[in-house]
């Protein structure tokens, strides 16, 4: 991956790449790049977890969600999925419907949009026994070409924070970028006034407004991939499940060089150009951008909650077990353990927001998500 892009700076008319070409070089590339290559990326012989590790619970609770959505809302029992990873969400998801909501499963088309080969392959294995119910798809544009009506659930989990992003920064007043450049060999940053329009635009749109001396990431992949979304769903609703902030937030001192970072065996690293291609790359959500282009795309917001309020609203706890048994691995002592660790303070989904937003729904404040006691079981 090295000798690639030394190649990829040396054959650039300015000996220098932007640290969006940088990223998906390393996490994109065919067969050599993070996401593309055979290692196993997931779970604890990986690089990191995510909440569909934790438990089987972490789908349900979406799938309780989705699924009075879908009803109360009429719409075709479709869900689709961006940034599927290794399939462990959508097994456990479709286990759950097939059990508690059988008559919707028969009627269930789950799309799935992967652009890593490896990825589909193990996903293909993995949801074998649900191939009846799956498509598994690499682009935007197959999944227009198999469902074009654009209604139903879209759904990703840990998808943006993993789409290349530019890198700026403000020095003299003025804003700059970050590149990658050589010296002696070496990959090392090097700092020149921003010349690109995109980024220039969404800088003055979108903000932050970071103070002198402070760097972060902007990312308008996120726009073109929301976009590209908008264009194509016409009612239904967009679950965005990520880590992020605030632009207020991203000018605080701590953040002060910013959130771009790689994990490798669950450590995290940061300097991002340490292991090219052979770790996780990932910077945190924009998220005042991300509403503010939702509202521009006519979506409406529904839900913008931390992670762990969000499940318990949507149901977690009714899937609490009474657990009479002492053994503490019998199986509703771990789905218990695997509930308390969604919700308990400094757990997994302290890290995370979930943003629902609805497009063309007409029930969106009768769901029990607003009246249940998140408390009941």
């Amino acid at each position: 991956m090295k000798e690639r892009l030394i190649e990829l700076i040396e054959n650039s008319p300015d000996k220098r790449i932007d640290y969006d070409s940088f990223m998906e070089t390393c996490l994109y590339e065919p067969k050599t790049g993070y996401y593309t290559n055979e290692k196993k990326k997931l779970g604890g012989n990986g690089d990191f977890f995510t909440s569909n590790h934790v438990h089987p619970v972490f789908s349900w609770t979406i799938g309780l969600f989705v699924t009075e959505v879908l009803e109360k809302e009429q719409l075709p029992f479709v869900f689709t999925e961006f940034g599927a990873g290794d399939g462990t969400f959508a097994l456990h998801f479709l286990d759950y419907i097939k059990q508690a909501f059988p008559e919707n499963y028969e009627k269930m088309n789950y799309f799935i949009v992967e652009v890593s080969g490896y990825h589909r392959n193990e996903i293909n294995k993995k949801l074998k026994l649900h191939k009846a119910a799956v498509h598994i798809l690499k682009s935007m544009d197959e999944l227009k070409e198999h469902s074009n009506e654009g209604e139903g659930i879209v759904f990703s989990n840990e998808l943006l924070d993993a789409l290349p992003a530019h890198v700026i920064a403000v020095r003299d007043s003025q804003l700059k970028e970050v590149f990658i450049t050589l010296h002696e060999g070496e990959l090392k940053e090097s700092l020149h006034l921003c010349e690109n329009e995109k980024v220039r635009s969404w800088y003055e749109t979108y903000g932050p407004d970071i103070p002198e001396g402070h760097r972060t990431e902007v990312c308008p992949r996120m726009k073109q991939w929301m976009e590209e979304v908008a264009a194509w769903i016409k009612k239904g609703v967009v679950i965005t499940i990520d880590y992020g902030y605030t632009n207020e937030e991203k000018c605080e001192p701590v953040l002060r060089e910013g959130s771009l970072r790689g994990y490798k065996k669950h450590m995290q690293e940061n300097d991002p150009l340490a292991n090219p291609g052979s770790m996780d790359l990932t910077s945190h959500v924009q998220w005042d951008a991300y509403r503010a282009i939702a509202a521009d795309a006519g979506w409406k917001e529904l839900v913008h909650e931390n992670q762990g309020t969000f499940l318990m609203k949507a149901g977690l706890f009714t899937f609490l077990k009474e657990t009479a048994d002492a053994n503490p691995f019998s199986e509703p002592a771990r789905q218990n353990r695997g509930i308390r660790s969604l919700v308990q303070p400094g757990g997994i989904s302290g890290a995370f927001q979930v943003n629902v937003q609805t497009v063309g729904l007409n029930s969106r404040h009768n769901y029990s998500y607003f009246v249940r006691d998140p408390y009941k079981i």
